[in-house]
This record gives structure tokens, sequence and C-alpha cells, in this order.
């Protein structure tokens, strides 16, 4: 039972491998691309974007800001600021963003919270994000859902 084997060209082995190739990086869709490099601060830049964190149930709590799939700010934020008094502690981020319609993406894994929201750049814009929980009986005053807000503005933002 002595059958010939059949020959195996240099082409069909490196044919083999890119279909292997192939085959396995379909698998793994989503994993393992490279991620777009942060958005880099611009203190002379358009939108400026200030985070704050108004919970004093989670204390850090960890804020990741998306603009259009690319990564502006991941920070813990504390409610009282170094200096400051307690929930007065805004964080000043700043970009240059080109005219249009933009896509903000804002979460926290610790506080348990995602906003997503479209906003439009006009000229020079400020923006405010803050995170907000007050849990039933655990602090004073309403008890508040774990979410974010979003404010922009074509002015200064005034804080208290």
């Amino acid at each position: 039972m002595g059958g010939r084997r059949p020959a195996i060209t240099v082409g069909a082995v490196m044919l083999a491998i890119l279909l292997a190739s192939f085959v396995a990086g379909c698998g793994n869709a989503g994993q393992g691309q490279t991620q777009q490099a942060p958005m880099q601060q611009d203190e002379a830049g358009n939108f400026v974007l200030y985070v704050s964190n108004q919970s004093f149930a989670i204390n850090p709590v960890d804020i990741t800001v998306l603009i259009d799939g690319r990564e502006a700010v991941r920070a813990d934020f504390d409610v009282a600021g170094p200096s400051g008094p307690p929930q007065h502690n805004w964080v000043k981020h700043q970009f240059s963003l080109a005219p249009g319609t933009h896509k903000l993406t804002v979460t926290s894994k610790k506080g348990g919270a995602v906003l997503e929201q479209d906003f439009e750049i006009t000229g020079k814009d400020w923006a405010v994000i803050n995170y907000w929980y007050y849990p039933e009986g655990v602090t004073k005053g309403t008890p508040t859902p774990r979410h974010f807000t979003f404010q922009i503005q074509d002015t200064p933002i005034a804080f208290m």
C-alpha cells in the first residue's frame, strides 16, 4: 500500500498560512486593533471642558471622556479639591475641535454611569461634565441616581 504522497509546493504552504491568518483575524474582530491616540490638550483650544465629581457617596470616582471616539480625559476625581470646599472641584481641560457636530461619551465603571450625547462646536465653547449620585439614606437631601450631566455654552461658565 505504498501510495504516492501529493507534492506540496511552497505556494500551497504560503496560501495555507495566509488563509489561517485571515481566519484567525476574523475571530478576533475588535481585539488587538490599534486605538487612536489620546487627544492632546491645547491651552489655546476652542473647547474648554470642566469635569467634576459631585458625589460624596463614591469618592473618588473614575471618569473617562471620549470625544469622537478619542480619549480626552481619564482620571479619578475627588469630590473635594486639594484646597477648595467639597463639591467645588472642577478640573479644566482644553482642546482644539473643528466646528461642527461631535460625539461625547462619558463613562465611569466605579460610578456605574454612562452618558452619550452629540454636541455642536460653533466657535469657542465652554462645557461642564458633572457626576452625580446620592443614595437613599446615606446622604442628606433627595436621593439621586448615578448619572452624568453635560452642559455646553458659548460663554465662560461661572462657578460658585
